[in-house]
């Protein structure tokens, strides 16, 4: 299996790609961004599950802090969304008619309102584990159903993906013992691998364009992201 780190470069150097496809000044990006993120830097990825009735785009299944140093990739940090909260922070009527006392991480993107749900996730992460956050990546299943369609067949932990994404992980736990954190990695190497060797890279560039278009890739704030990936994206790729 590939390292965690090749996941998030080959994320990373896929979205820097779609951006510029986009039509997004990339070196002034990048000269803005090397201003911006030297040092420590840390990105919160939030993978959803809008199969959860709510307003917002979906409950957090799992989420990552990846950590960028100089614009270098460092750890991946996994983070289980399960009981995680921020006791400063009350949830509305809506969600505590449903038995919830706590605004839990898992629930942080309840409301329509994207960029304060972020912000709650960031505030709930941060009260937990004591980690900043700079950007916020939410994926939805809807993205990762329509990369394992473009590069396909996809293989992960041994096992074909014939079924969506989300049901996939679902029994790659239930049936198998593994962790979502080791579910969603063992995917994305399946993806990545798939992509090697069917030689689909562009289609699966356009792919994650696509998605980005839709709103099923959702970062927030988009211009600070534009600049560090920009940079992060360069300074991986000359290193």
């Amino acid at each position: 299996m590939v390292s965690k780190k090749k996941i998030v470069l080959a994320i990373i150097l896929i979205l820097l790609v779609a951006i510029v496809a986009a039509g997004f000044s990339f070196f002034m990006n990048y000269q803005q961004g090397k201003s911006e993120f030297q040092g420590k830097h840390n990105v919160l990825v939030l993978c959803t599950d809008p199969t959860e009735q709510r307003a917002g785009v979906g409950a957090v299944d799992m989420a990552f802090i990846i950590e960028l140093n100089d614009g270098q990739l460092g750890e991946v940090t996994p983070v289980y969304p399960g009981g995680l909260y921020d006791p400063s922070l009350t949830p509305p009527a809506d969600l505590r008619s449903e038995g919830v006392s706590q605004w839990y991480l898992h629930d942080s993107l309840w409301t329509e309102n994207l960029e304060e749900g972020t912000q709650r996730a960031q505030q709930i992460v941060k009260y937990n584990t004591g980690e900043d956050s700079d950007i916020v990546v939410v994926v939805t299943p809807d993205a990762i159903d329509a990369m394992i369609n473009t590069v396909g067949p996809v293989y992960s932990n041994g096992q074909e993906v014939t079924t969506d994404s989300l049901e996939f992980l679902r029994n790659d736990q239930d049936e198998n013992g593994a962790t979502r954190g080791d579910a969603i990695e063992g995917l994305a190497d399946g993806i990545i691998n798939a992509t090697k060797s069917s030689g689909k890279k562009v289609d699966l560039i356009s792919t994650v364009t696509d998605q980005y278009s839709k709103g099923n890739i959702r970062v927030v704030p988009q211009n600070v992201f534009e600049k560090l990936i920009a940079y992060a994206g360069i300074t991986n790729m000359l290193s």
